[in-house]
């Protein structure tokens, strides 16, 4: 076997980060300072490195499909990365916080890969729960006419992906956030080739928003696009929480309330949409 793995960390700062040789740090939206922390940089070879303010962790992504070469392949964030010896991990909020000098100070360990992919065809971070479908969700938080001219280009642009993108945003309540996956190569190429073709097409439609946040809008919607994808392609996925170390106090949720809350929520979305 010997497959190359290489897992993304995307960071848009200096930042302390866990050891692993599967690990490959890059500083993202390179093109816009000449701060450097990183070897790698998203600004080499083909790249979208400038339009990080709107593509976020993209940058990184759309940078390793076209110059990274491996086998196996994933993108975790500075912040953010798969927690796979989680105890209970059906149970467990998708996501769950600790102290960056405690998280460092652990040898952080990845299960055999090779053989994970051979049982599921990607790793992605737990669904998060609505009380309301994925669309209604995406409308209270973000610009409701981006996620619309998104539905349009995808209708016109790539009609296989209609029926898939339609059942996910209006008739589920959750979905897999973060952008943050593991799989091979040969989804990995699939999954980019249509994201960015869709995506580099809203481009030319969208008005950006003034609101920076709201701005990140590529961001937010491959999001929502990496759980379409799975669906079109029926993939058999593996979640696995999320761990966020941080260098600031917080309180951890239980894995009861986190149960009870998603219990609660797909319990108000059935009902509404009897």
């Amino acid at each position: 076997m010997g497959e190359n793995i290489k897992i993304l960390v995307c960071a848009h700062k200096d930042s302390r980060l866990p050891q692993h040789e599967y690990f490959c740090p890059i500083q993202v939206g390179a093109s816009l300072t000449s701060a450097r922390f990183f070897p790698v940089l998203d600004n080499t070879g083909d790249n979208i490195s400038d339009r990080n303010p709107h593509f976020c962790e993209l940058t990184a992504h759309y940078w390793a499909w076209k110059n990274l070469k491996c086998d196996i392949i994933g993108l975790n964030h500075y912040r953010r990365f798969f927690d796979f010896h989680r105890p209970f991990p059906a149970f467990s909020p998708d996501r769950s916080f600790i102290n960056i000098d405690s998280f460092l100070k652990e040898t952080y360990q990845f299960p055999d890969l090779e053989t994970l992919l051979n049982d599921y065809d990607i790793i992605l971070s737990p669904k998060r729960h609505y009380p309301y479908n994925v669309a209604t969700q995406y409308a209270i938080s973000h610009l409701v006419n981006d996620l619309n001219l998104l539905k349009e280009v995808i209708q016109h642009l790539t009609p296989e992906y209609a029926e898939a993108f339609h059942t996910f945003m209006y008739h589920c309540n959750a979905y897999s956030g973060y952008n943050m996956f593991i799989t091979r190569r040969k989804h990995f190429n699939e999954y980019s080739q249509w994201l960015f073709r869709v995506l580099f097409e809203l481009e030319k439609r969208v008005k950006l928003s003034a609101y920076p946040d709201q701005a990140r809008l590529f961001g937010y919607l491959s999001e929502r696009l990496i759980n379409v994808y799975c669906i079109r392609h029926r993939l058999k996925i593996k979640y696995v929480p999320v761990i966020m170390p941080l260098e600031e106090t917080f309180q951890n949720p239980s894995n009861l309330l986190y149960t009870l809350r998603q219990l609660k929520n797909d319990l108000i979305y059935k009902l509404t949409e009897l």
